[in-house]
């Protein structure tokens, strides 16, 4: 017994050397060297709510969003000091994209709970990538932001694939190098003065990431200001207002590749598994209330 109050007492300031937490999850819960026992599938209940109104826009790259390991994919008015997206070195802190313009700096709101690691504008934390990630099935996550959207200017959300294929330089993985997944992400939007909630659904497609190649990662970008083409074929314009009292989002993915050994799914029974490992959300320069 008091060799597990030691363990969960290191694991304490390990896990807050990434965020702040009061999610601490026993037994090094998605930490484990195990890969199927690191997929995170909590959906909060965001699946369970009403909604009055369901809309969606299809994305294609370079057409309402681009993925890029750098900052191609954030424009230069948005990013006028020149930021670079992630360096290793401590001593470039300040240089960095992502920890300059992270969910928990906009609103300290957001530096609590598990999902707090997507918040803090970190791709590594200490060597200890499963403190830093969220590694996801196809059936995604969801989760409540703890406050309501007010302004933005754009979305992003930083990510890699990654198998349980051996991957070594003599015996590589099947998927090492790049991989493509749809995307599916959905806003939920309160309704004033009800219990409903309408909806808008950014589906992207052919999204390119990195798999099974260290660490790397791509930086995805959604600018919500483009013209985007709706299901119906209609082209819209989605401004800044129509994600406005966003309360919550869900996040679902699906593999492109085909691969008879190979599935997306943990409920499915494969030789191998493929996962999205999430490492970042962001709203840069956005408003919460």
């Amino acid at each position: 017994m008091r060799k597990k109050i030691i363990a969960l007492i290191a694991l304490v300031p390990l896990l807050a050397s990434c965020n702040k937490t009061n999610e601490l999850y026993g037994g090094y819960a998605y930490n484990s060297p195990d890969f199927m026992e690191n997929y995170f599938v909590e959906h909060h209940r965001v699946n369970e709510l009403k909604v009055a109104e369901a809309k969606s826009a299809n994305l294609s790259a370079n057409f309402g969003y681009v993925s890029s390991n750098s900052l191609k994919g954030v424009r230069s008015e948005d990013n006028p000091e020149n930021y670079t997206w992630m360096e290793y070195d401590e001593a470039n802190y300040n240089k960095e994209y992502g920890r300059n313009h992270n969910l928990t700096k906009t609103d300290e709101s957001f530096a609590y709970g598990y999902l707090s690691k997507l918040y803090d504008g970190r791709v590594r934390c200490e060597g200890k990538f499963q403190l830093s990630r969220v590694q996801l099935d196809r059936n995604g996550y969801s989760t409540f932001f703890p406050k309501k959207l007010y302004d933005y200017k754009f979305f992003a959300f930083s990510l890699r694939g990654a198998t349980d294929y051996e991957n070594t330089r003599s015996n590589p993985s099947p998927l090492a190098g790049k991989v493509y997944v749809d995307i599916h992400i959905t806003f939920y939007q309160h309704i004033t003065n009800s219990d409903q909630y309408n909806t808008l659904t950014f589906n992207l497609a052919d999204v390119e990431i990195p798999c099974d190649n260290g660490g790397d990662t791509n930086l995805v970008t959604i600018y919500l200001a483009n013209d985007y083409q709706t299901e119906s074929g209609q082209v819209e314009r989605y401004y800044q207002y129509l994600l406005q009292d966003t309360v919550a989002m869900t996040f679902t993915y699906e593999l492109k590749t085909t691969r008879a050994d190979l599935t997306d799914d943990i409920k499915v029974e494969k030789d191998h598994h493929f996962a999205v490992m999430l490492y970042e959300v962001m709203f840069p320069n956005s408003v919460w209330r």
